[in-house]
Order: C-alpha cells, then sequence, then structure tokens
C-alpha cells in the first residue's frame, strides 16, 4: 500500500476564476455523482445587486463521480461470491450465542472470505497477463490497483484473524505469526526452492547464505535444515552441531505444559549461547552468524534488519527465538519496542497504509484499524464486512463497550452505506438487496427507493424486480415499475402489452388513457387493437370505469361477430344505460344499435327501443348543442367533445336516421307484442 493521499483534479473555470475560485456543489440523487459550478460567496456586506458577470458568460456544471475498481466482470466477481458467504453468516447468527460450535463455524467464515480473496487474485493474476489487458492501459491499471489492494485487505484479515477470531488468547500465538509471514514473503520462499532443487551445487550460489540468513530470521526452521543438509561440507562436525540445534530446538505443540515447554526452551537457548562463546562455529563464519541469529543476538539482528521490506517482516521470527511463549495480549508492548527499534534502524523510513494498520493491529487499536479500513480504495468491502463479522462472532464485544462505541450501529451504518451503494450500480443492484435486508425498516425504505431507479433494461429484468418486491411487500414499487414498463410499450406501439402493464400498476388515470386510445382507434377505423389481450381481462377490468366499458363493449362486438343478435342487442341497451360510456363514443354505440333496430326481425322491444331513443335525446342532442354553444361562445376547439365513426362522416346525419329507425322498430315491435299467438 502507498501512503494515503487526498484525491483531487483541477477545473479550470474562468467564472469561477472570477469569483475567488470558489465552487458549490451538491450530490446527484440516485448515483455517486457530486454537480459542481462556480459560486459567488455573499457575506453581510456584499451589495445586493447582480455581479459584473452576472448574464455574460454560460454557468458550466462539472460532474465528479467517485472511482471503483469493480468495472470489469471479473472483478465484480468477488462481490457475488462473498456476498454468499455475508448471506450464510447471517443464517448462522440466528442461533444461540455462545455455543463452541458456532465459534468454530464464525472462523470457517473468516476463513471462507480469505480463500475467496486468494482465489480472486490468482485469477486477477492470469487475466492480467492476457494480450486484451496487457492492450489496453486503463484495464490494466484496474487490475494492478485490484490485486495491490485485495493483497493488503487479505494480509490484514489473515493477521485479524489470527489475534482475534480464533479461540486461543490463553495460548501461544508465534506459530501463527510466522504461517502469516510466510505467506506474505513468498519470495524468500521462491529462491529457497530454487537452492533445493540445485541439491549440492547450491552451496556454490552467491546468494546460499543470504537465503539462509532470510530464512532463519523468518522462522522456517525445517526448509533451513534441508538447504544446510546440501552442503558439501554438511559431514563435518560443525555443520552436525548446527544442525542438532535446529533439530532439538522445542516446538510448542496443542496439550502442551506451558511451564515444561519454556523450561525445555531455555535449556535449548542456554545450550546453544554456551555453544557460541565457545566459539564451536568459528571455523565457518556464515554458519555462525545463522547461529548468532538463531540466538536472538540484537547486535546480528540489527545489522540484518536493514535489509528487511518492512518492520513486521522479521517480528515474529524474531519472538520465536527471544518470546517463543508470547501471547496475543503481550504482543502490543513487543510491536511497540519492534517498531521503535526498526524506525531507529531506518530513520528515513515512512510508514505505509498497511504498515500503518498492521501496527494498530498488534497494538489492539481496532478502532483506528477501522478507521482506516474505510480509506482503502475497496468501496468500504473490508470495512463492512469485518465489522460484520466482528459483531456476530461478539469477540471484541468488551473492546467495543471500553472505547464507548455503539458496535450494532456502526455495523449498521456501514451495512447500509455499503448496501445503498451496490443499489446504485446498475450491475451489483441484486446484491445490495442482501445488505439492505439486513438493516430493517431503514433498509426496507432504501429497497423501495433505489428500486425505482434501477433503468429496465428488459422485462425480465423487471419480472426480477417485481419478484422482490412482492417478497418485500413492495406495492409502490411494483406500481411503478408496470407504469414505467407501460409506458414504454405504449411509446413502442404494443398496446397490448402496455394495457396489461398498466393493469398491474392499477393506475386509473393510466388505465383510463390506454383503454380510450383503443376506443378511439376503433371508432375511427374499425379495428379493434389487442383482442387476445382485452378477452383475457376478467375481472381485472375494475380497475377502471372505462376499462369496464371496453371489455363489455368487445364482448358486445364478439356477439356481433358471432351473429348471436339477441345477446348483443341486450348487452348494448345495458351498455347505454350505465352511464359509463364516454361522450366520444356515444355515436359509434348508437351506430351500432342502428342495424338492430333495422332488422325485419325485431331484435330489440319496444321498451328497450324507447330507451335507446331517450339516450338519443337525452345523451347525444345534448353534447353535440353544447359543442355547437361552446364554439360559437368561446371558439375554443379545445373543449368540444371530438365525434368520429368510420361508418359515417357526419356524426349529425345520425339523428334523423336514428329517430326513424327507432320508430320503425317501435311499430314493430309493439304490434309483435301485443299480436296474440294462434290458438
Amino acid at each position: 500500500m502507498t501512503e494515503d493521499t487526498i484525491p483531487h483534479f483541477e477545473i479550470g473555470d474562468a467564472l469561477a476564476m472570477r469569483c475567488g475560485n470558489t465552487l458549490t456543489a451538491s450530490f446527484v440523487p440516485g448515483g455517486s455523482k457530486i454537480a459542481l459550478s462556480a459560486y459567488r460567496p455573499v457575506k453581510w456586506s456584499t451589495p445586493d445587486a447582480p455581479s459584473e458577470s452576472a448574464g455574460e458568460e454560460p454557468v458550466l456544471i462539472y460532474m465528479a463521480q467517485e472511482t471503483t475498481l469493480y468495472t470489469e466482470p471479473l472483478l465484480r466477481s468477488l462481490l457475488a461470491e462473498t456476498n454468499a458467504a455475508f448471506t450464510t453468516l447471517q443464517v448462522l447468527s440466528q442461533g444461540p450465542k455462545g455455543d463452541a460450535k458456532k465459534s468454530i463455524d464464525y472462523l470457517k467464515i473468516s476463513r471462507t472470505y480469505r480463500s475467496i480473496i486468494r482465489c480472486f487474485l490468482e485469477k486477477v493474476e492470469h487475466a492480467k497477463k492476457s494480450p486484451e489487458v496487457q492492450e489496453n492501459e486503463a484495464t490494466k491499471e484496474r487490475h494492478t490497483e485490484a490485486i495491490y489492494t485485495f493483497y493488503a485487505i487479505e494480509c490484514l484479515w489473515n493477521l485479524f484473524e489470527v489475534l482475534y477470531i480464533q479461540q486461543q488468547h490463553n495460548q501461544l500465538i508465534v506459530g501463527e505469526l510466522l504461517e502469516w509471514t510466510r505467506f506474505h514473503f513468498p519470495d524468500t520462499e521462491d529462491s529457497a526452492t530454487d537452492l533445493l532443487l540445485m541439491a549440492e551445487e547450491a552451496s556454490e550460489c552467491d546468494n546460499y547464505w543470504d537465503t539462509l540468513k532470510t530464512l532463519v530470521m523468518l522462522g522456517q526452521l525445517d526448509v533451513t535444515r534441508a538447504i544446510l543438509s546440501q552442503h558439501r561440507k554438511f559431514n563435518q562436525t560443525v555443520f552436525q552441531t548446527a544442525d542438532q540445534v535446529l533439530k532439538s530446538m522445542p516446538v510448542y505443540q496443542d496439550g502442551y505444559a506451558m511451564q515444561k515447554f519454556c523450561s525445555q526452551w531455555e535449556y535449548w537457548h542456554v545450550d546453544l549461547e554456551r555453544k557460541l562463546a565457545a566459539h564451536v562455529f568459528a571455523t565457518e563464519p556464515q554458519l555462525e552468524l545463522l547461529m548468532q541469529l538463531i540466538s536472538g543476538s540484537n547486535k546480528h539482528w540489527d545489522a540484518e534488519l536493514v535489509k528487511s521490506q518492512d518492520w513486521y517482516e522479521f517480528l515474529p521470527g524474531y519472538l520465536l527465538f527471544t518470546r517463543p511463549a508470547c501471547k496475543p495480549f503481550e504482543l502490543r508492548i513487543a510491536a511497540t519496542n519492534w517498531i521503535n527499534r526498526w524506525s531507529g534502524l531506518r530513520p528515513n523510513w515512512k510508514m505505509t497504509q498497511l504498515s500503518r494498520m498492521i501496527m494498530q493491529l498488534m497494538e489492539h487499536d481496532i478502532k483506528l484499524f477501522i478507521y482506516e479500513a474505510q480509506k482503502l480504495g475497496d468501496s468500504h468491502w473490508f470495512a463492512t464486512h469485518l465489522i460484520d463479522l466482528i459483531y456476530h462472532s461478539g469477540q471484541l464485544n468488551s473492546y467495543f463497550e471500553q472505547q464507548h462505541i455503539d458496535l450494532p450501529s456502526l455495523r449498521f451504518s456501514m451495512i447500509f452505506e455499503y448496501g445503498s451503494y451496490l443499489m446504485t450500480s446498475h450491475k451489483l443492484w441484486q446484491l445490495g438487496i442482501d445488505y439492505l435486508d439486513c438493516c430493517k425498516q431503514e433498509g426496507s425504505a432504501a429497497i423501495e427507493l433505489l428500486l425505482t431507479r434501477i433503468p429496465l433494461k428488459s422485462e425480465r429484468q423487471a419480472f426480477k424486480i417485481i419478484a422482490m418486491a412482492k417478497e418485500r411487500g413492495l406495492v409502490n414499487v411494483e406500481q411503478s415499475i408496470c407504469k414505467v414498463l407501460s409506458k414504454r410499450a405504449y411509446a413502442d406501439q404494443r398496446y397490448g402489452n402496455a394495457l396489461e402493464w398498466a393493469m398491474r400498476s392499477k393506475d386509473v388515470l393510466l388505465v383510463t388513457a390506454i383503454a380510450d386510445f383503443i376506443l378511439k382507434h376503433y371508432s375511427n377505423t374499425g379495428v379493434m387493437l389487442c383482442p387476445d389481450v382485452i378477452t383475457s381481462i376478467g375481472a381485472r377490468m375494475f380497475v377502471s370505469p372505462r376499462l369496464v366499458f371496453l371489455t363489455k363493449y368487445f364482448e358486445f362486438y364478439e356477439f356481433y361477430r358471432e351473429r348471436d343478435f339477441l345477446s348483443g342487442a341486450e348487452l348494448l341497451v345495458n351498455l347505454l344505460a350505465s352511464k359509463i360510456t364516454p361522450d366520444y363514443f356515444w355515436p359509434s354505440l348508437l351506430i351500432d344499435a342502428l342495424p338492430l333496430l333495422e332488422s325485419g326481425d325485431p331484435k330489440i322491444f319496444a321498451k328497450e327501443t324507447i330507451a335507446i331513443l331517450q339516450h338519443l335525446e337525452l345523451e347525444l342532442v345534448p353534447i353535440i348543442e353544447r359543442n355547437k354553444l361552446n364554439t360559437a361562445k368561446f371558439n375554443n376547439q379545445s373543449s368540444k367533445t371530438v365525434f368520429s365513426d368510420y361508418r359515417v362522416e357526419n356524426v349529425e346525419e345520425i339523428l334523423d336516421l336514428m329517430r326513424l329507425a327507432c320508430a320503425r322498430n317501435l311499430s314493430r315491435a309493439t304490434i309483435i307484442e301485443n299480436t296474440a299467438p294462434e290458438a
């Protein structure tokens, strides 16, 4: 990790320069953008008058957006995999706390997170070597940054797991720290592997003794013995003695009595110092130097420390040879003393963010560590998942209480912010829902707000969002999405889909508008749009009175096509009396009645004929007269009811035709109804 710096950028805005190089900014809703523009600072002494540049130049708005690592599909795969581990942890936390088995499960969850990170790093390393990435400088830089960031995260998580998650606060910690440094400083191990493959010829290499010294300082004694055994002089007494020293060094194992181990180690250490004092290894200066390092000689360690990459590289190895019984709570003092010693040897050294965070972990300063973790360029991925694991495991509850930190509130705020960030991404919003689900009412409100802002690319995506909204009881989200899809389908002239989505939205105005369009289209062209959809409406027609009228009129339309005139006539009369007929559709409805009235075999009885005549005089005629009055008085064409029907040119002509047809049908129906059947 490099030293953290504040991101900066330059804006060459002439208007802002004249205003004193001042800008104003505001967050753009629905994302992580900030809108910047020139701003004239107003004080109490500023004259209440326009500035000199007012109206002369346009105000330019600059959009600044936070950069993110997760622009590539491969980089986003990490978020998807860790989301599954996060969800598993939430399920695990539902059981009773304090169970030993659950503590082991928390350790498994932590190791799952780390294994995901390691697998991710391998994939990114492999992808970075591909020609596609190498040719694209921006993509290559993103891959490099991702490797850099998540390598540091894995290193920190591993150390945190060793110090705080594993149930070993009363046990020794040096062995775990040695494994930690071995994994994160692999260069020496690679060199050791090369030497082992060279067999006896390895002792002739220039880096032979330097590699052995580094292995000793890293605490890798087994590898050291293996390389020494390949030396051409290994059969000599001095090498055999050195090998015996390494072989006989006590190593603590679980279940071993602590007092007995300390006694054995002290005896071994005194014996080694006695051999060094007797110059047993003096004939081989390089071998003697190795033994001095193993004995913990400060003089020789200081000479080699200046070659180390960072302050913590050789700390576990030094503890192995000086304080092998070091426990977690003792590590704070040891780390503080070590870093002071290392800084004295490297006066020009500057601590990086990774070095600083490792120091905070070893010094048990978790509060500052979490603060620093939020500065990593991972969009708070590490801090969020780690604080969630801390909360569920309960390992540090006493620490947070002592620091007067409300751990549940801290976890809530971090998960809420991280989930909201994912929801603002068009490709990560599904992951964000799982995090916001953990935030109870606030999370539900955020989901309801953010789901409606997701750009809908397909109906498949819309169905997925609607299903998630239904699962959480977010009715408003479902209705809002349905309205958007309905209007989109209407604009694309897919009127059947538009009507379906409008009915699902239960928006009365939208359903009425689409039903009006279908009715007007029929009255103008005689073509009924989307008949399959209208047929399947069923009980959903009660969303809107206009949809009820459309559905019932379509039933009449079908009766007429099937030549079921009696059923059609009955339904037509009911529609005329229903009081839900739109004004513009009265001519079409009455014209539909004309063939039934002119039928030689009356299909409409006398009473219904009188009702039709009443509708003609009391409904259609007043509308026509009102249109004439509005046109003559106000010349307001927008207030007119536009009549049109594909079967007639002038709607007013049908008045006389309808009156005549009603009279004829009334006479025929009256005669038939009042004529007694023949005996």
